[in-house]
């Protein structure tokens, strides 16, 4: 008799509330005239039911694959989508500044949208073997390089944002064991690149050396907290000088522009500064060019999301009323400021309610994987949960101006076709296997 799948229909109802939601939005976003045509497929709206539909197709043959396949194809899944992504980079279809896209017909591919997947399953395949753990050097830089691969490849694709993606996977690797100060390092290094931008150099320098001396002075009877003082310091000053370097010199023009206009700063009151302060920042002339500076605004994006949201106010405009959505004064609302839709036409009230659900399936999917009592379900698990949060995260913080605009998608939200199959396959394969831990407990009873 064929087991029944029991599967985790909470976790199920959540993501078919907000594909359709995101749906409706992109209707909002994208249709031109009232009452226009639900199923035009001519139009962003209606291609996003298409892809929605594979969708669906997609995770019905996720639901009745066998959950070992899962486990047995990982590498070769992750091998094909690497491969994918060298090709991209002779043959891809150049857009939007970015290598990232192969072209079929009218249709667009994104590989690196299913590398987030391939990643995950090799990632589990690996911590899942028989007694392999996160601990020794040689595990640790192995699971590094299968997380770093892609990574490098999207890199060099230009597609910054999606590369970005693959640092939740520290997140996983963090609940297999990696140390607690790592994360904190990460937070101290970003404080730090941003004090960089905000305050001259040398003013950061002479803190640090302050709370140094002090630090030696109150521990000055153990040699190696004073070592520890003197070596933090050292290395500090130094990131701190090489910064400017690298903003100057690694980041393009348009991301060094939107962590300016985050940080509310006037970027070419920003670039005349830095060129009297380093000699590097002369090259820069492009960004301090008084006769074209009146006519740049590269805050109009964030600005007009703001002003989208706030004219939702308490209860919003309604569905397909938002005035500055009608008015176009939002670009790409259908895609990276979706959640501008969602603040004018339904508010404070409405937008905090969609925030609500969208962090009980994050929730939801963080408790399935926790419970798992196989390695390679659980790091998928989380590796699920940490994708789809961290793409959250961003796209919010985007759409709000407290984060820079790196031009991530809403899973399940956003309009494209890569972007919804690649998640939608992320969360019914976790699905499964925790379908299969279910099906293993009631065996027992």
């Amino acid at each position: 008799m064929e087991e029944k799948i029991h599967i985790d229909w909470l976790t199920v109802i959540l993501y078919i509330i907000i594909v359709i939601f995101g749906a409706m939005n992109i209707y909002s976003a994208n249709s031109s005239v009232e009452n226009a045509f639900l199923f035009d497929f001519s139009r962003e709206y209606g291609k996003q039911f298409i892809w929605i539909g594979i969708s669906a197709a997609i995770v019905f043959l996720i639901l009745l694959t066998d959950f070992k396949f899962f486990n047995f194809s990982s590498y070769g899944i992750y091998a094909i989508v690497i491969g994918m992504l060298m090709v991209l980079l002779a043959t891809g279809s150049f857009e939007r500044g970015a290598q990232a896209w192969f072209r079929i017909g009218s249709f667009k591919l994104q590989p690196s949208e299913f590398a987030k997947y391939a990643t995950a399953l090799a990632l589990a395949k690996f911590l899942g073997g028989f007694d392999v753990k996160f601990e020794g050097k040689k595990n640790i830089l192995i699971c590094f390089g299968i997380i770093f691969l892609p990574m490098a490849l999207t890199l060099l694709q230009n597609d910054t944002g999606s590369a970005l993606v693959f640092a939740s996977f520290i997140l996983v690797l963090y609940r297999e064991g990696l140390s607690g100060w790592w994360l904190i390092l990460g937070v101290y290094l970003a404080l730090i690149f941003v004090l960089t931008i905000l305050l001259p150099s040398l003013y950061i320098i002479g803190t640090l050396l302050i709370l140094a001396v002090g630090f030696i002075y109150f521990f000055r009877k153990q040699k190696q907290l004073i070592v520890l003082g003197i070596v933090v310091f050292a290395a500090s000053s130094f990131f701190i000088l090489s910064l400017d370097f690298v903003f100057a010199k690694l980041l393009q023009p348009h991301q060094q522009q939107r962590i300016l206009v985050t940080l509310n700063q006037d970027v070419d009151q920003y670039y005349t500064k830095k060129a009297k302060e380093f000699s590097i920042f002369k090259v820069e002339k492009k960004h301090v060019d008084k006769k074209n500076a009146s006519k740049r605004d590269y805050s109009y994006n964030v600005r007009q999301s703001k002003i989208s949201i706030g004219a939702g106010r308490w209860w919003g405009n309604g569905f397909n009323n938002g005035t500055q959505t009608k008015a176009k004064l939002v670009p790409e609302q259908h895609t990276d400021f979706i959640f501008c839709t969602i603040g004018e036409e339904y508010g404070f009230v409405g937008s905090t309610a969609f925030l609500l659900v969208y962090l009980l399936m994050i929730g939801r999917i963080f408790y399935l994987a926790e419970r798992q009592k196989n390695i390679f379900s659980r790091v998928f698990g989380y590796s699920t949960g940490s994708i789809i949060f961290f793409h959250f995260f961003i796209n919010i913080g985007m759409a709000l101006g407290v984060l820079p605009v790196i031009g991530i998608p809403l899973p399940f939200m956003s309009y494209g076709g890569s972007s919804l199959i690649s998640f939608s396959m992320l969360l019914f394969t976790f699905l499964k296997l925790d379908a299969n831990r279910v099906n293993e407990i009631s065996r027992l009873y």
